[in-house]
């Protein structure tokens, strides 16, 4: 992540909130906290309009796409207004004032701003809002970052300190003094340090920090990410886990009856994360879930009494080293495989001292697949399963999603996320890449008549993209099918955003030419880049699975829902949504314009033949 360093004159403790608009921020998080910025603002450099909120868009009277990516001189009634502005803010380095703009009627309006000095080399930040009520009619305290970011965190679930350059904490949330169970009077304002033990991670380690509650009460792990200016930092901690997650308007059951043996169970019973639930000094488990059982090889039950030690490729480590963050876990066969693990301490009046240990899924062993995967494909041993995505008003199939399997001999159908990780390192990724680009064309051509409109999805990965020749292999898929175009659509990986690269611009050009569909899969996950979002030819956006699956739990997760569905609106682009569950997600996805969707709710990955049939019952229930 780049922090940035800070510049000479930034002191100024009346600086603004400014979000890292490096590529190393977190882009869901920041997202949310921009568009819950009340006043406007719009972040520059080299005088060109990097980013802007929704709320700076109602001011100037404008959309995202007429003042994002375009000239920060645009927004100013003449050349000579600009001017006089440019050396005001970024010459002068005025921080606060009043600027005229120009609105699209061609009249104009006069708006407060605040000016944070440089956010880095080039880069400016202004806050702006009404005269009537703006900031610049508040006293410097009340503009000062201590009194805006108490305000960001408090609307978000997510427990978060954010901790200034001196080491102190400018603010914390209530989450936050949950999961600490401080209060806040012995929290900000203070030393960080004077209040909790802290571990903080070294040059090259995992992104991870070590809290030690007060009096001992047990151990946090956190996120680190980039702070609101050069030098602070953020800290994200796991929620409370005293309660499950509630629903709006529910009321806190007891931590008693919330963390009793069978709610811890059913807790994380349904994770897809590997979930270990512990207790005593030597961390004995004494509950797992299937993703647990399935990522080391061994039963739920016989998992249920084993040491953590047991479970590791370094049995002699203690208990520090557990909760450092990172560690080679080992699985009942002998191999091994390296996860980032969150740990924290969780209330339960039957299981003192219970800790819950989750971590990433991960790959499988690759001993003992590496060579049966290398002819799969030979051997006829792969197939592909079709999930459909509905329009939520009146479910009707839009298309239907191709998912890998490999029907191993010995072990049954596998999932492609269990074995994409040795097919990447085998080289084996486009050749089955091709496989399923031919067979889930051919299949979709197999699909009853009046199922003329309904799409078939593929998934693309990075290294067929980046090899050069991807649109030239789709058209040989289509040829060879005899599919059209225009029912084909590509997921591309979101790391697409970051390709600095001329030859994966021209690959999209061509399949865009084509007639063929684009979109952006699992959006919101990390690392995109809305500037190359803007240049790229695609249509349409799908939601990070994990984000839907919070919708109606977390405040949080629904308000980056609405800023990416906000942004995708002005940007002409569809917004999909994967993973959703129940109604009341589809109710609130609907609402925001999200009607194409896919998940349990409206079925799950079906065989090709199933699929087809499920598509003709479709027909015929709509022709009666």
């Amino acid at each position: 992540m780049n922090t940035g360093r800070r510049p000479p004159g930034s002191e100024d403790s009346g600086t603004p909130f400014v979000p890292d608009v490096s590529e190393g921020a977190e882009t869901g998080l920041y997202l949310a906290l921009l568009e819950l910025f009340d006043e406007g603002l719009i972040i520059t450099g080299d005088e060109l309009v990097l980013e802007v909120n929704s709320a700076a868009c109602r001011l100037l009277g404008r959309d995202y796409r007429q003042i994002a990516g375009r000239p920060l001189a645009g927004l100013f009634p003449s050349e000579r207004e600009f001017l006089e502005a440019r050396a005001r803010l970024f010459i002068n380095g005025e921080s606060r004032g009043n600027l005229r703009f120009a609105l699209p009627d061609g009249g104009d309006r006069e708006l407060n701003f605040i000016a944070a000095p440089r956010v880095r080399p080039g880069i400016h930040a202004l806050i702006l809002s009404d005269r009537s009520t703006g900031p610049a009619e508040r006293s410097a305290e009340e503009t000062s970052s201590d009194m805006l970011w108490p305000r960001l965190a408090a609307a978000l679930d997510q427990p978060v300190i954010v901790i200034d350059d001196n080491g102190k904490v400018a603010a914390a949330n209530a989450a936050a003094l949950k999961t600490l169970d401080v209060d806040r009077s012995d929290l900000v304002g203070q030393a960080l340090e004077s209040r909790v033990g802290i571990v903080w991670p070294g040059p090259g380690e995992a992104s991870l920090a070590r809290l030690t509650k007060p009096k001992g009460a047990g151990i946090v792990t956190a996120r680190v990410l980039p702070g609101p200016r050069p030098d602070w930092r953020l800290l994200i901690l796991p929620p409370s886990p005293s309660v499950a997650p509630k629903q709006k308007g529910a009321k806190s059951r007891p931590a008693a009856d919330a963390a009793s043996d069978d709610s811890l169970e059913r807790m994380f019973a349904d994770s897809p994360l590997p979930t270990l639930l512990c207790q005593g000094a030597d961390l004995r488990i004494f509950a797992a879930n299937k993703a647990a059982a399935a990522a080391y090889g061994y039963s739920q039950a016989a998992l249920c009494g084993m040491r953590i030690a047991d479970l590791r490729a370094d049995p002699d480590a203690g208990r520090a080293a557990v909760e450092s963050g990172v560690w080679r876990h080992r699985r009942k066969d002998g191999s091994s495989f390296q996860a980032e693990v969150l740990t924290y301490p969780i209330e339960s009046a039957s299981r003192p001292g219970a800790v819950v240990l989750m971590h990433d899924l991960p790959d499988m062993p690759r001993p003992a697949f590496d060579h049966p995967m290398r002819h799969a494909v030979d051997l006829d041993q792969l197939d592909v399963h079709f999930q459909p995505l509905v329009d939520a008003r009146d479910d009707k199939v839009c298309s239907g999603e191709a998912l890998l399997r490999w029907n191993h001999p010995e072990l049954g159908l596998i999932p492609f996320q269990r074995f994409v990780g040795i097919a990447s390192a085998t080289g084996l990724l486009d050749q089955m890449g091709d496989w399923v680009l031919h067979a889930a064309c051919a299949r979709a051509t197999a699909w009853p008549d009046g199922a003329d409109a309904t799409r078939v999805t593929v998934n693309i990965a990075i290294e067929q993209l980046t090899r050069g020749d991807l649109a030239e292999r789709v058209r040989h898929a289509l040829t060879t099918s005899g599919l059209p175009a225009t029912r084909l659509e590509l997921d591309l990986d979101e790391r697409v955003l970051n390709e600095e690269n001329g030859k994966v611009l021209a690959t999209l050009n061509a399949l865009h030419d084509l007639g063929v569909r684009l979109a952006i899969d699992d959006f919101g996950r990390g690392l995109a880049s809305i500037p190359r979002l803007k240049r790229y030819p695609v249509q349409a956006l799908k939601l990070d699975p994990a984000l839907v699956k919070e919708v109606g739990t977390r405040e949080d997760s629904e308000a980056i829902v609405e800023a990416i569905a906000s942004m995708a609106g002005v940007l002409g682009l569809d917004v999909l949504a994967r993973g959703v569950e129940s109604r009341p997600q589809q109710a609130f996805l609907s609402a925001l314009g999200c009607r194409l969707q896919q998940g349990p709710l409206f079925g799950r990955p079906m065989k090709a033949d199933e699929f087809r049939d499920y598509l003709a019952q479709q027909r015929d229930r709509k022709g009666r």
